[in-house]
């Protein structure tokens, strides 16, 4: 009835905001920014020190990288794994990442949609560990919970999972200080910073797809720790 109304404020367009940027403007790319300017190197520390902490990431372990991005992120890993797979809706975003961060047969990208990944995956047995930075937030509220029960019950050998850099719906006026951003806004997985959720409601949707989930935030020091959060989902035990 009302869908196609015009949205009054900004969306995310992932593809095109990464070729608006430099090649190598990595951050950018991905919009890891602050103020417009790249995040600096101890950013990128405390991101990748919270993902290996909250997966307990092993040598061993192979990892599923949901909505990469780029793969500048994933590249921070690759030295504390036996191999990564990332996925991403983006073409241009995965040409990057396959051009300047692939190594192949352990390291690797491919062009796909979340949703339709996990649910059509051939080998989902072979990953033991799965990471979803800063992206989650652009699935819609009915494909969230169609991801995580599908790590559930097709990824079987996952033993945990990290969701990062989630927006906080409490949080949203620490964000939003100039304007109030509508109900749909905040629901709006199109929207720029796509679905803000409540920590309790992310365990709620968790624990109705096979997982504990164990919301933190980020020290005081990360640059989004005021408005955002993580979570690591386990498995229930039955």
């Amino acid at each position: 009835m009302h869908n196609n109304l015009p949205k009054n404020y900004p969306l995310a367009d992932h593809d095109a905001h990464a070729r608006s940027v430099a090649p190598d403007a990595y951050w950018q790319q991905v919009r890891r920014t602050l103020n417009g300017k790249p995040v600096d190197e101890a950013q990128v520390t405390m991101i990748v020190n919270a993902i290996t902490s909250a997966l307990s990431l092993k040598r061993q372990d192979v990892v599923l990288d949901l909505a990469c991005g780029n793969g500048a992120l994933s590249s921070y890993l690759f030295g504390k794994c036996a191999g990564l797979f990332g996925v991403d809706m983006s073409p241009y975003l995965i040409e990057i990442a396959r051009k300047n961060f692939s190594r192949p047969p352990n390291y690797r990208f491919e062009c796909d949609d979340v949703v339709s990944y996990v649910m059509h995956e051939r080998e989902p047995s072979a990953f033991s560990k799965a990471l979803i930075y800063g992206a989650f937030q652009c699935i819609s509220r009915d494909n969230a919970i169609v991801v995580l029960r599908a790590l559930s019950e097709r990824f079987s050998c996952l033993e945990k999972v990290f969701i990062g850099n989630v927006p906080d719906r409490r949080r949203h006026d620490r964000f939003y200080r100039d304007r109030a951003p509508t109900e749909a806004e905040l629901n709006d997985h199109e929207a720029r910073l796509g679905v803000w959720y409540v920590p309790e409601e992310f365990e709620e949707i968790a624990r109705l797809a096979g997982w504990y989930a164990f919301c933190s935030y980020m020290p005081a020091q990360f640059y989004a720790s005021h408005y955002r959060f993580d979570v690591t989902l386990e498995r229930l035990r039955s």
